[in-house]
Parts: C-alpha cells; structure tokens; sequence
C-alpha cells in the first residue's frame, strides 16, 4: 500500500513538472544539434596495410620458423613507423604540408594478434587526404624498413584509395545522448527542487507540513476595471469584483 502511494507522489510529481522534462531535454538536444553540425570539423579515418612477408622456400620447417620470426618483428615495424625517421620521410613526401609532430598526432598503427599484418590508420578533416597520408606512410615505410632492418621482407598489402570514412562526430550518439543528459538534469532539478522547496503552494501542502485539516479557502479579491479581470487572466481562487 505505502509503495503503491510513493508511486502515485511520484507521479504527481513529474506531472507538476512535466514543462521542465520536456524543455530541458529538448534544449540539450538543440544544443548538440547545433556544436555536431556547425561547431565541430568533421573527420575521416582512412587505412592501409603492410605485410611482413616470410622467405619464400620450400622447407616447410623453415617456413614455419621464418613466419614466427616475422610475427616477432612486427612490434619492432609498428614502433619504426612512428619514428621521426618515417615521419621526416613522409612529411617531405607531402612537400611538408603536414609537419612530423602533426603526423604523429594523425597516425594509429595496430595489429592482429599473431599476424604479420601491420595496420596503419590516418585520421584527418579532408577525406583525400587521409587516404593520401596513409598511403605516403606505406610507401615510404615499405621503403625505409629495408634499408634501416637490412631485409626485404615488407610490402604493401592494401593501399587507401577509398578506404575513407567519416569517424567523428558521430551524430546520433551526440543527439541521443544529449537528450538523456538533458533528461538526467531534469530528474536532478525536480528532485532537489522537491526536496528544498518548503514553500506551501496549496491545501494538500498546509495538510502535510502543518498537520492541520483546511476548513476552507480565502480568495483573492481584485478590482473589476484592472487589467487582469480584462484579459481574463486569473486563475480560480480569484474574483473580480
């Protein structure tokens, strides 16, 4: 009985308050709508791949070795493709359009466990030129790695050309998710304002705080010719006289 009581106040409650948990959701969602699609710049994460490839041969225990011994050199490979070496190398390759240091910030390299695949991922604000970094990044990494390692184990697997796609911002998680903040802040305002709002507004609050029963009511008494009693503008507990 007492829950089934709780619910109903609770319900009253949200009643009550029904503009603030429409009006600040809604606000909130306009408010990201507007920072998603004006205020923050688009990006596009374009990738390619590098294979560590294995010496071709026709003992098949020499193989197997020369494979493990490739999945190990990866970590080395993934660490000398954001080397400043690499990064000075792809930054002239770009006619020094991107500096090494804003390379570095734009550049992800990662790896299947187990693989001799190297991933390398380019996030950037124009589309062609994600695709054209991370390109620059195969081709000079499938270059440099030789001459730095001594070895002629590394090729391009895949290049980047039309590998782009548009990673931020992510428009409906911002949407969707300002409107349940704004809902959240909503439940948080009427809460608190439940909570420290003392202020008696009608029979059923001089009943609880005050433990008294109400009798009756005055009401307001206002002059006939004022503007409220023109406009109409009372609420029941008002007569105009």
């Amino acid at each position: 009985m007492e829950s089934t009581l709780e619910l109903t106040k609770i319900k009253e409650v949200l009643q009550k308050n029904l503009k603030i948990l429409i009006i600040l959701p809604l606000l909130f969602l306009i408010i990201s709508a507007i920072v998603t699609f004006f205020v923050l710049s688009p990006k596009y994460q374009a990738n390619t791949q590098i294979l560590v490839n294995q010496t071709k041969g026709d003992n098949p225990q020499f193989m197997a070795q020369e494979v493990q011994s490739n999945i190990q050199l990866v970590n080395t490979y993934k660490e000398i493709v954001k080397s400043p070496r690499i990064l000075d190398e792809v930054s002239k390759d770009l006619d020094d359009k991107y500096s090494p240091s804003k390379l570095s910030s734009m550049l992800t390299i990662t790896n299947q466990e187990n693989t001799q695949l190297i991933n390398i991922q380019v996030k950037s604000g124009h589309k062609q030129d994600s695709e054209k970094i991370a390109n620059s990044f195969a081709k000079v990494t499938s270059k440099q790695i030789p001459k730095i390692m001594s070895v002629d184990n590394v090729s391009i697997l895949s290049k980047a050309d039309g590998t782009a796609v548009k990673v931020a911002p992510k428009t409906v998680v911002n949407l969707i998710g300002a409107f349940f903040l704004g809902l959240v802040v909503a439940l948080i305002y009427i809460f608190f304002k439940v909570i420290f709002d003392k202020r008696i507004k009608d029979e059923e609050d001089v009943e609880k705080e005050l433990g008294l029963p109400v009798l009756g009511s005055i009401q307001n008494l206002i002059k006939d010719g004022c503007y409220l009693c023109q406009k109409g503008k009372y609420d029941n507990n008002t007569i105009c006289v």
